[in-house]
């Protein structure tokens, strides 16, 4: 009962979960969808404002032009051709301002192509607006201009009128004096001549008295009246008033731009377009890169090292190849899942513990640390370290088997006196030498070699007999004489013997290469003497891209120091 309900506690735990994970997905993709699409618009909004501003300023540019030709053409018109421009204009402006004005500089807009359309003749009327303004209150400064004209005119004709009557009243008052000189006292008595023409001057007087304040008021009333402006100076737009027309349009322009550099998807966006070019450079490289290198190793570097003379280890150790290689076994495969071996009085047997099967409780052991303290790290790096040591006063029989592999199977080369191997220490398990003897190892440098740069092999290890090597190999262990020439891949070859000629071929077809489902060069063998390689190697075959990068990293440097 207690196990069903865990069991049905997990499965309920386990999707409620679930759902919460769900929910969170999905409100998060709601927000990132919502604030894109805020971004969006906004971004359209700012780039339909921009595409009315500059229809507008365009727009703006040929009615100031054609107003400009226009108006000069009414320099030196008509009063009646002006007067008409004029109530055409005020008719225009009348209609224009009677249009309604959609709201459109709001952000963010709510559409796509009618907004743009709608923007853009609203921004083309606000320019229409201004210029038919300023050319309305020109054809108004013109007019009056005109009109004055015609007052001055007027003007002058009645100063005249009045300069001629008062002349007139001078002279009645003049031809008074006159007459009074020359007859003082008939001019005042009643009944004579001189006393009539006294009385008509004196009546005359009176009229032409009247008639000079009517002209002098007449003028004084058109001098009011008269405006003595002249002709206006060519027309010329004004420019900052037609470009303050856009002013709320750019207004809003800036405040999106505003508003769209403060989002977080714009902060983000000017940043990651900056690096993109170096990234989709830096991605190319990684593609082509790794394939030019290969291409360079497989069809240059490596036809050149398979032209190359072959090493010949026997040779540089002063060695009989012949008598240094081991004797060859009746079969190939020399391995097996377990081995009995007999071990001699006075023979002692270095085995790593974890193939050590079984063995006689009479025989001592004890530990060894290392396999030989003169190769600390070779040891170390090959996992023969805390190796069981085993010796017997009388013949015993050890069996040994991979205990920790099911794959993996041991063999036994017997090295007589006089041989020598050159043997990687990675598929070594053990060994058996006659004490107090120890195993002859000694470790040679190739760096003078494209063959040992190539294959990053510049160390070689050689074991020397009397000894006999325990070796392992997965699904078994096989040794084969090289002949005329042999090949085989690299991470098969556990060792040779010194006498055999050591090369590189190149593998045979360029694309499991370049795929990686081969290796760029082959062991090549020749001569008198055998090689020994495990049927299915597994080093170097970490799975994950991490495992298998340490791991490759961790086999070449096992392998350049030739282990």
């Amino acid at each position: 009962m207690r196990q069903l309900l865990t069991t049905v506690f997990r499965f309920l735990l386990r999707h409620a979960l679930q759902f919460l994970l769900f929910i969170v997905i999905l409100l998060a993709g709601r927000y990132l969808l919502a604030e894109w699409r805020e971004f969006q618009a906004t971004s359209v909004s700012i780039s339909i404002l921009r595409q009315a501003a500059s229809t507008g300023e365009r727009h703006g540019a040929s009615l100031a032009q054609a107003a400009s030709a226009r108006l000069a053409g009414l320099q030196h018109a008509s009063q009646a051709a002006v007067d008409t421009r004029l109530s055409s204009v005020r008719e225009q402006l009348h209609q224009l301002h009677a249009e309604p004005s959609p709201s459109l500089f709001t952000l963010p807009l709510p559409g796509a192509s009618m907004l743009a359309e709608r923007a853009q003749q609203e921004a083309m009327r606000r320019v229409e607006l201004e210029v038919l303004s300023q050319e309305a209150r020109y054809l108004t400064a013109l007019q009056a201009a005109l009109r004055g004209g015609d007052a001055r005119q007027a003007l002058l004709r009645l100063h005249q009128e009045h300069v001629q009557a008062y002349a007139a009243l001078q002279a009645n008052l003049q031809q008074q004096r006159q007459l009074t000189l020359a007859h003082p006292l008939a001019a005042h008595l009643p009944g004579s001549v001189a006393h009539g023409q006294r009385l008509a001057l004196e009546t005359q007087e009176e009229r032409l008295r009247k008639t000079n304040l009517e002209a002098y008021q007449q003028y004084l009333l058109q001098r009011a009246r008269t405006n003595h402006a002249g002709k206006p100076a060519p027309f010329a737009i004004d420019t900052p008033a037609l470009s303050a027309a856009l002013a709320p349009l750019r207004q809003t322009i800036t405040a999106g731009e505003a508003q769209l550099a403060q989002h977080w998807l714009a902060r983000w966006r000017a940043p990651v377009l900056e690096v993109i070019p170096m990234a989709a450079l830096l991605v190319l490289s990684a593609i082509l890169t790794p394939l030019a290198i290969k291409a360079f190793f497989y069809f240059v570097l490596a036809p050149l090292a398979s032209r190359l003379k072959p090493l010949a280890i026997a040779h540089e150790l002063g060695l009989d190849g012949t008598r240094a290689c081991p004797p060859l076994a009746p079969q190939s495969r020399i391995s097996g899942v377990s081995q009995a071996l007999l071990l001699a009085p006075g023979d002692t047997m270095l085995i790593h513990p974890a193939y050590l099967q079984s063995s006689p409780s009479g025989t001592r052991k004890r530990t060894q640390w290392l396999l030989d303290w003169s190769y600390p790290f070779t040891s170390l790096a090959a996992g023969m370290v805390a190796l069981t040591r085993i010796t017997s006063s009388e013949p015993a029989s050890v069996t040994l088997s991979a205990s920790d592999d099911p794959l993996m199977e041991v063999a036994v080369l017997r090295l007589p006196i006089g041989a020598a191997l050159v043997f990687q220490p990675r598929g070594l398990v053990g060994l058996i030498f006659h004490a107090p003897q120890k195993p002859a190892i000694s470790s040679h440098w190739r760096l003078a070699s494209l063959h040992a740069w190539l294959t990053l092999q510049l160390r070689f290890i050689v074991f020397r007999g009397p000894v006999t090597l325990i070796v392992r190999g997965t699904r078994g262990v096989r040794m084969e004489p090289a002949g005329a020439g042999r090949s085989i891949s690299q991470a098969a070859t556990l060792g040779f013997s010194t006498g055999v000629q050591y090369s590189t071929v190149r593998s045979e077809t360029f694309i499991p290469y370049l795929r990686g489902q081969q290796a760029l060069l082959n062991d090549r063998f020749d001569g008198d003497g055998v090689y020994l390689y495990e049927e299915t190697p597994r080093h170097g075959k970490q799975p994950g891209k991490v495992g298998s990068w340490f791991e490759g990293f961790t086999d070449a440097v096992l392998k350049v120091l030739g282990i």
